[in-house]
């Protein structure tokens, strides 16, 4: 008897650990610098999750980090010890700021069964060493020059200044090498590497020169005064003058640095203008309508493009004063970009602007970006070509309350794709068959054993029965978006876009016939376009669920902006029930 019950133990020991898997712990962590870092390096952070499948990964909020790249996302799984594993991975690339202790949010992923978010993870980031500066060599040699040079003395608030070290020669350099740069305090800066390097001639004092450009950086003051920059150390291989024994020893080190220079930066004038955007250059942007006619059940989108030389860190998008009967929203950025023209660093961008039509009318648009022109020293307002004309006419929802949305047919999702359908049934296939031959060899051995003892028993099979819950109506659904509203008036932020995402979510998702836990933005958008709902209807759900996970997971909650994205997703739910009539 003892062996008996042995044997059966060991049996579902063995069965039930190739069904491990299924048990194993969901493990959702971050990895990030196990040590202090330098200020301004770079450092990755990776975000994993293991032994469960991703359906929605929401970063953290990076507090004075900057992401310079990411994120990458890779996936990985197999057997190891005849044990599945899989993993699921993001990665980014942050740039350390000022010395300090930061602290990175929690980052969120939604699985099928639940929702997990990691731990917050500290920072420490110490202020950069630089090397030892090398002493210059001993004496004066008026045959080789070094130099730091400004393109100007004074400069505004946020102005490109250009910074070089030049090299001054009456004789010949085999080689250089720059072994330490200055670290400009007060600046934001960018290494420059499409500068010209070819040699050219000036005369200094009397003395004709070849001059050379060894390194280039351009300089965006954050502060005002006397902001100094310290001295740029290099080492000359000088090829040694005439022929004989000097000439077969080959080039002569010399070690050389430039003086220090300074800038002085001075305010913006003030009272700056309302609308300023924090440009101070050139700046140049054009602006673009999808539709010249539209109804007010219709959506009007702006494409706006930016390219200015100003400090990409101070600009802030254009603000659009918009006609009563005209609702605008803040804008989604489409593209953003930093790239060099071999004269100047310049940012440019591309948004994209939603604005709803509340009344029919015509309306005249005239787009303006403030910035500070260099040339005239004072700001300027800069119009985007030819003033926008739209006619908006009443649309068939205009002036009407909402009508009763329980009685309206559902349309029946698409079917799972092919590969998850097989993938599942292959899971199912496998576990009903180690369960099967399972079952099988153990009744054999009960079977023996209580023949061997003549006795019988018998069991009723238990029957289990389950409800199929019930799915919301619309009208249900209806009236909790009007509780929403009500919230606005709390002034609480977080719990507003809480409750608006949950029924943004839960209505959309009895429209496409889906569970909401297992709705994401994109999958919205894919299941709606594959439905044919109109790409401006998508694009405006999109942006209310992007504020609204912004406020939750992300940490940005805004209440100025809680009564427009209400209206908007009021208007986008209402453009989605005109098109399943």
């Amino acid at each position: 008897m003892r062996t008996l019950l042995l044997a059966v133990g060991c049996w579902l020991l063995a069965v039930g650990s190739t069904l491990l898997p299924a048990q194993t712990p969901i493990v959702f962590e971050t990895e990030g610098p196990g040590k202090e870092v330098a200020e301004g390096s770079r450092f990755e952070v990776v975000f994993s999750l293991k032994n469960a499948t991703a359906q929605r990964f929401v970063p953290p909020d990076f507090k004075g980090l900057r992401v310079t790249a990411g994120p990458s996302e890779l996936r990985s799984a197999g057997f190891v010890n005849g044990k599945s594993y899989n993993r699921q991975s993001w990665t980014y690339e942050l740039e350390a700021g000022p010395p300090g202790t930061y602290t990175i949010g929690s980052a969120m992923v939604q699985t099928a069964n639940k929702t997990l978010r990691t731990q917050p993870l500290v920072v420490r980031v110490g202020k950069a060493k630089p090397g030892k500066p090398k002493k210059p060599a001993p004496g004066s040699d008026e045959r080789v020059l070094l130099s730091a040079e400004l393109d100007r003395e004074t400069a505004w608030v946020g102005q490109q200044v250009l910074y070089q070290v030049k090299l001054y020669t009456q004789v010949g350099i085999s080689e250089y090498d720059i072994l330490e740069l200055p670290q400009p305090e007060g600046f934001f800066t960018r290494e420059r590497r499409r500068f010209d390097t070819r040699v050219q001639y000036q005369t200094v004092r009397g003395k004709k020169y070849a001059v050379r450009i060894l390194y280039e950086m351009s300089l965006f003051p954050q502060q005002t005064g006397t902001l100094p920059i310290g001295p740029a150390h290099v080492r000359l291989g000088v090829e040694p003058s005439g022929g004989g024994l000097r000439a077969l020893l080959g080039a002569v080190p010399m070690l050389m640095q430039t003086q220090p220079v300074a800038l002085t930066v001075n305010p913006l004038p003030e009272p700056a203008p309302a609308k300023f955007s924090g440009g101070v250059g050139a700046y140049s942007w054009t602006v673009s309508a999808d539709k010249t006619s539209l109804t007010t059940d219709d959506a009007l989108t702006l494409t706006v493009t930016i390219e200015g030389n100003g400090d990409p860190r101070r600009f802030s998008n254009p603000r659009f004063d918009l006609p009563d009967g005209l609702e605008g929203f803040e804008p989604k950025a489409l593209e953003q970009e930093e790239y060099e023209t071999g004269e100047q660093f310049v940012h440019a961008g591309k948004l994209e602007y939603v604005v709803l039509p509340k009344k029919p009318g015509a309306y005249t648009l005239l787009p303006e970006l403030v910035v500070f022109d260099l040339d005239s020293n004072g700001y300027r307002t800069l119009y985007a070509g030819q003033p926008i004309q739209l006619a908006v006419t009443p649309g068939p929802n205009y002036g009407k309350s909402p009508a009763p949305l329980d009685s309206v047919e559902v349309p029946v999702a698409p079917r799972p794709a092919l590969d998850v359908l097989w993938q599942q049934a292959a899971q199912w296939l496998w576990s009903v068959a180690l369960w099967g031959v399972s079952v099988a060899i153990l009744t054999a051995l009960v079977v023996w054993f209580f023949r061997r003892k003549k006795k019988r028993d018998a069991s009723e099979p238990v029957a289990i029965m389950g409800t199929e819950r019930a799915k919301p109506n619309l009208r249900h659904l209806r009236g909790r978006l009007q509780e929403v509203q009500r919230l606005i008036q709390q002034n609480d932020p977080k719990l507003f876009y809480h409750e608006l995402l949950k029924a943004v979510q839960n209505y959309v998702a009895v429209r496409l016939d889906t569970e909401p836990t297992t709705l994401t933005e994109q999958l919205m958008r894919e299941k709606l376009a594959e439905r044919g709902v109109p790409q401006p209807t998508v694009d405006m759900l999109a942006r209310v669920w992007e504020a609204c996970e912004k406020s939750v997971f992300a940490g940005q909650p805004s209440s100025d902006a809680m009564r427009p994205t209400w209206e908007m997703a009021d208007a986008a739910l209402r453009q989605l029930d005109t098109f399943f009539k």
